[in-house]
């Protein structure tokens, strides 16, 4: 079950309170450190597109397109939707023959605010250039395309290419495939429930591919290597400028890869300590996500003083009112255990 992981102040008096989980897992797969139940069963949501990602550059489509890392960072991404991204992911569909026509992730509003203004004031069309999965999916059109596999269904559970992805996302997660219930994610493809612990160990997969068992990642080790320096090398792709994920992969100079989910997931690998790290919050708010990533980090030994304060100072667990007075603040309340004390 989830416990208490964090609580919001207005006076020095707790408000409201946050359940949630906090989970390490090492590359051999066993976890280290944990606060909650690491067993909870959650969907991966968007926090599963590094692992999405495998079939295009596992085909040879990256390849034979010219996929650039910064390309590949966005088969990755939950991207804002801003005109820079959707160019890029105009660009990605042009190499492959293919046209925002054939996305099938929806027209949502973009996280871009202004992006979105301009549709909502009808100076801009909606397009599913804008929709946050995009790059995702033009990722899995380029593995169609090169293929050869049929491109009207491919959102289908039942398509060649998802039911490969569902492989991977077993082997990954160190889970059985026929254990994986399937929901169906706001971009219409399918999404996969697991314990947490299948999401850090996915991510210690992530982070040391090549130290993982066989079958549980070691065998698609380039291309997650491939992925993962992408998406630091370009974290403004993976997220938004000024988004917790962004700023993590940006700060700690690559130390760090993250990528977040719906209804407050974040997960993280951390090569140099070959550590995957799943963070989810059972109310779905993301507010306390800063607070409690920084907490986690802080017990594992892996923040140091300039990257906790870099972070904090544009994630403040500080709370203002509407004059700017300062009137509470988001505290993490937990402890990992066991503990990980690193030298």
């Amino acid at each position: 079950m989830a416990t208490v992981i964090a609580e919001t102040t207005r006076g020095g008096i707790p408000e409201s309170i946050h359940h949630g989980v906090v989970v390490a897992v090492d590359a051999a797969g066993d976890v280290v450190a944990a606060a909650g139940d690491p067993e909870q069963v959650v969907f991966f949501r968007s926090s599963a597109k590094p692992f999405q990602a495998i079939p295009v550059v596992e085909s040879g489509a990256a390849d034979a397109f010219g996929l650039t890392p910064a390309e590949l960072a966005l088969c990755c991404a939950s991207h804002a939707g801003s005109p820079e991204h959707q160019r890029q992911v105009a660009a990605m569909l042009e190499k492959i023959g293919l046209s925002a026509a054939n996305l099938q992730c929806g027209c949502p509003l973009p996280i871009d605010e202004e992006e979105g203004a301009r549709i909502l004031l009808g100076e801009t069309p909606p397009t599913p250039l804008a929709c946050d999965c995009s790059g995702k999916h033009a990722g899995m059109l380029a593995t169609i395309v090169h293929e050869g596999l049929s491109r009207d269904d491919y959102l289908d559970p039942g398509h060649p290419l998802q039911r490969r992805i569902l492989g991977l996302m077993a082997e990954v997660m160190r889970v059985p495939e026929a254990s994986i219930p399937l929901g169906t994610d706001g971009c219409s493809l399918p999404t996969f429930a697991a314990p947490l612990r299948a999401f850090a160990a996915a991510y210690a997969a992530l982070a040391a591919p090549k130290r993982t068992p066989s079958g549980a990642g070691r065998e698609h080790a380039a291309a997650l290597d491939r992925l993962r320096d992408a998406m630091t090398a370009h974290p403004e792709n993976v997220s938004g400028p000024g988004n917790l994920v962004t700023n993590l992969m940006a700060l700690s100079g690559g130390r760090i890869a993250a990528k977040s989910g719906a209804e407050a997931l974040i997960c993280l690998a951390v090569p140099e300590r070959e550590l995957g790290i799943a963070i989810r919050v059972a109310d779905g708010s993301f507010r306390a996500h800063a607070a409690v990533t920084v907490a986690a980090l802080e017990q594992l030994g892996i923040l140091d003083a300039a990257f906790r304060e870099a972070i904090l100072e544009r994630h403040s667990p500080e709370l203002r009112n509407h004059n700017g007075r300062l009137v509470g603040e988001i505290r993490p309340i937990f402890q990992l255990s066991p503990a990980v004390a690193v030298a």
